[in-house]
């Protein structure tokens, strides 16, 4: 106890001679210390919970929370999540889901199981209704954007005496999550889904709805949309080429007469049709395309002939001479057929018909400068004769009262605004002269302050030092001092006044030191 009490006191004595900002600041690490301790011993000791299930329908979550009640597990509710310890996440996830349908607001085909026997027709019909709509809630809920999806469908009754059936009808509201949107090909895909899933329903009677409104409103009334779209494309490539062209030859002008010195505009015919074109050019060289030759023989013969030709049909001749012999003569013809080239152009549209160049420069021109900017225009923008384009150049001087006034009231306003700026400026020049001024005076009222306490100080001596904490008036009025008495309180002022006589500038500078005591 001796040597705790020893180190209690030794710290005491330690702890007194500290400053006081050192106290401060080792109290303060100490205090964070103790603080991160009993977070983790508060934050270990307890127990983590883990979601076990979160964003479901009320009945899912009124039936798990009536489960875990039953098997008494530890959990709490917070939201719309259910939490448990953390480390029984999976296996009372695994159970509930055995044990508890989850539906997630919508009942599917598990609706025909809970069909009690000896329900009618209509009752069946429906049930497969809901059980339709909810199988397919289910599915659209699957795309990461929806948050919640509601199903309608419209199935006609079938009949034998009834030859064409009414088509189905469905309709799907879609509650997307916050800054979601589903692209085209989704909605498509959506259609294409119940479509599919449900008899006698066509695409276009599938009609789906949002917070924003309607998403397959004339998603199948392309035709009308493509022959817009086309003209709005042709339209824009027009104003595009033309846009293109005018910056041509403004960057050109505008380099030799200045900015806004010159206007130009181009107006283009463009043919958006595609034509396809054959051509055949024959080859005036003959080919040859079939030959026959011609052949003479002669043979001799024991028996005269009269030496009459004979022609057959194929061209040739026999004759027989007069000693005997045969003649025979043989004939091929030539046949020859004209050669030609077929060529077949498909030409691309937006082809260039006609083009207008009007250019109007700021001034007026001579005859030679106005044929320098047509010829220099008609080189940038690809000037042809051939299919009638033509190029307008005129001197107009521009009116410019409207930049004028616009100019000079920027100009105004930038005066305005340096006025301003000085007058700032001014100000705070202004008020740091005064804060100057102040502070001067206030300065110099200081110093002269010290100035008459130091010359009251020399004036009155030594003896307002001695009898510092008494009036002089008091002093000479209720104790006078008696020089002819000779005790130790008068020697030890005469004293004082022979030291202050012969050293009074240390004198001073010692009640100097201790006004300045005093003052601290």
């Amino acid at each position: 106890m001796n040597k705790l009490s020893q180190w209690v006191k030794g710290l005491r004595e330690k702890l007194n001679e500290w400053s006081m900002k050192k106290k401060i600041a080792y109290g303060a690490i100490l205090a964070g210390v103790l603080a991160t301790l009993i977070y983790l011993g508060v934050s270990l000791g307890s127990t983590k919970y883990a979601v076990l299930f979160s964003n479901i329908d009320n009945n899912d979550m009124g039936s798990v929370y009536t489960k875990l009640k039953e098997k008494k597990e530890d959990f709490k509710v917070e939201g719309n999540s259910i939490l448990v310890p953390k480390d029984k996440v999976d296996s009372l996830r695994m159970e509930i889901l055995s044990e508890v349908p989850m539906t997630s607001g919508s009942q599917g085909f598990e609706l025909l199981d809970k069909s009690k026997f000896g329900s009618t027709d209509a009752e069946m019909k429906i049930n497969y209704q809901r059980a339709l709509q909810g199988e397919l809630e289910r599915t659209i809920k699957g795309f990461p954007e929806i948050d919640n999806a509601r199903v309608h469908l419209v199935l006609p009754e079938d009949s034998v005496f009834i030859k064409d059936a009414t088509p189905s009808t469905a309709s799907i509201t879609l509650k997307l999550k916050p800054y979601k949107k589903l692209t085209e090909d989704q909605v498509k895909a959506i259609v294409a889904l119940v479509s599919g899933s449900v008899k006698n329903l066509p695409k276009e009677n599938v009609e789906i709805n949002d917070t924003n409104g309607s998403l397959t409103k004339d998603l199948f009334n392309k035709d009308n949309l493509d022959t817009a779209s086309a003209a709005e494309k042709q339209q824009g490539l027009k104003r595009e080429y033309e846009k293109n062209l005018e910056n041509k030859a403004l960057n050109m002008l505008e380099a030799v007469y200045g900015k806004d010195k010159v206007k130009v505009k181009v107006n283009t015919d463009l043919n958006f049709d595609a034509t396809e074109k054959e051509t055949v050019t024959y080859d005036p060289k003959n080919v040859v395309v079939s030959e026959k030759n011609v052949k003479d023989t002669n043979k001799d013969s024991g028996n005269a002939g009269s030496g009459s030709p004979v022609d057959d049909a194929m061209g040739n001749k026999i004759e027989q001479n007069k000693d005997g012999s045969i003649t025979t003569h043989e004939e091929n013809t030539k046949n020859y057929e004209i050669s030609k080239v077929q060529d077949k152009t498909i030409k691309a549209p937006g082809a260039v018909e006609r083009l207008t160049v009007s250019v109007v420069l700021d001034g007026t021109l001579d005859n030679a400068t106005r044929t320098a900017v047509t010829n220099s225009v008609a080189s940038a923008v690809g000037y042809d004769q051939k299919r009638g384009d033509t190029i307008s150049v005129e001197g107009i001087p521009f009116d410019t009262a409207a930049k004028e006034k616009v100019n000079k009231d920027l100009e105004e306003m930038k005066k305005e605004e340096e006025a301003q700026k000085r007058a700032k400026l001014y100000t705070g020049l202004g008020i740091l002269a005064g804060i100057a001024v102040i502070g001067l005076i206030t300065f110099l009222i200081r110093r002269k302050k010290k100035e008459d306490i130091e010359e009251d100080m020399e004036t009155q001596g030594i003896d307002v030092v001695i009898a510092d904490d008494t009036p002089a008036e008091e002093q000479a009025k209720f104790k006078p001092i008696q020089l002819d008495v000779e005790n130790e309180k008068t020697h030890i002022e005469k004293e004082i006044r022979k030291y202050a006589t012969e050293k009074p500038e240390q004198v001073a500078d010692i009640i100097k030191s201790w006004l300045a005591e005093d003052e601290r």
